[in-house]
């Protein structure tokens, strides 16, 4: 019971540190791999990724460089055999770095998000969780989240993100679980809301396919009791308000937006512990700019690049 729910944890790390866009297997493994799991009430998870420049498509002589580092400790804690809490807290570092092969003035307008980043680079997030969990009903696993993240340089409501996650799995078969639920987003003055809805299914005791919108597009083939291979499309996003200053940008927010295909690689030394290492390639990703008040925005489209990181996970 308990490994499904680190894996459930894992999956509301990743909605915290990068808002919606998760990488992780959605409300945890099909129930045949934790019919007997052993007792870990924690889980430490890190990651690390970079994605290289990418030229902007409409700002000559413009590129931008995403990077991104994480670290998470989860908490199950039961109180009977079918329920419990839910409690975590994560780091989120990540670092911006648009850059200009030219020199370019202030007063020019194709020049308003390469000062921004000049200003300030580097933004971070820390983010602490509570819910609930249950699997009183048969065949059933449902979980709710509630979550803040907030910005430890800036401690203020106005500057963070809050979201509640409510998330089912129905085990509709040995080989076959469908997730549904929804996401909700408030802060930095907008609203959002995304349904959580797909399948996880096993053709074969190897071979996992996840199609889990918006969270999780991923196939993983295990070769050896020790190694796994898999593929998967990759979504990260930050959002985050600007610090106060004298540029046209002060106390503006931005939203960075990563679309990445990936195959990884993930070694399992021993039971609960595990390395993943991934790669690949950029596409379609942008990053906007509004006001104080979230208007006037503006949307920067950058071509594709390579990517590259790594995770760690330990249970204990």
């Amino acid at each position: 019971m308990l490994k499904v729910l680190f894996h459930t944890m894992t999956l509301f790390g990743h909605l915290l540190s990068t808002p919606i866009y998760i990488v992780g297997d959605a409300c945890g493994k099909d129930r045949d791999e934790y019919k007997n799991p052993p007792l870990r009430a924690f889980s430490f998870e890190s990651q690390f990724l970079q994605i290289e420049n990418a030229k902007f498509k409409t700002l000559p002589d413009q590129s931008l460089r995403y990077r991104q580092a994480d670290t998470s400790l989860f908490a199950t804690i039961p109180v009977t055999e079918m329920s419990g809490f839910l409690l975590s807290s994560r780091y989120l570092g990540a670092e911006v770095s648009w850059k200009s092969s030219k020199e370019l003035q202030d007063t020019d307008l194709q020049a308003v998000g390469y000062f921004a980043f000049q200003d300030k680079s580097f933004y971070q997030y820390i983010t602490l969780s509570v819910g609930a969990y249950t699997l009183a009903l048969t065949n059933w696993q449902w979980s709710v989240l509630f979550s803040g993240m907030v910005d430890p340089e800036n401690i203020e409501i106005g500057s963070g993100l809050y979201q509640v996650v409510l998330s089912s799995k129905y085990h509709a078969s040995e080989s076959l679980s469908v997730i549904m639920g929804v996401i909700n987003e408030v802060g930095l003055h907008d609203k959002q809301a995304w349904p959580l809805l797909g399948f996880s299914y096993k053709p074969e005791d190897r071979l996992t396919l996840n199609c889990i919108y918006p969270v999780n597009f991923s196939a993983e083939y295990q070769c050896t009791p020790v190694c796994d291979l898999g593929v998967a499309y990759r979504l990260t996003r930050l959002r985050k308000k600007f610090p106060k200053n004298s540029l046209a940008t002060s106390e503006g927010i931005f939203e960075y937006s990563g679309r990445e295909i990936e195959g990884n690689i993930k070694l399992i030394f021993w039971p609960g512990q595990s390395l993943k290492m991934f790669g690949g390639y950029s596409v379609g990703n942008d990053i906007s700019l509004a006001n104080a008040h979230n208007e006037d925005e503006k949307i920067y489209k950058f071509g594709s690049s390579l990517f590259f990181g790594a995770s760690a996970n330990l249970h204990f």
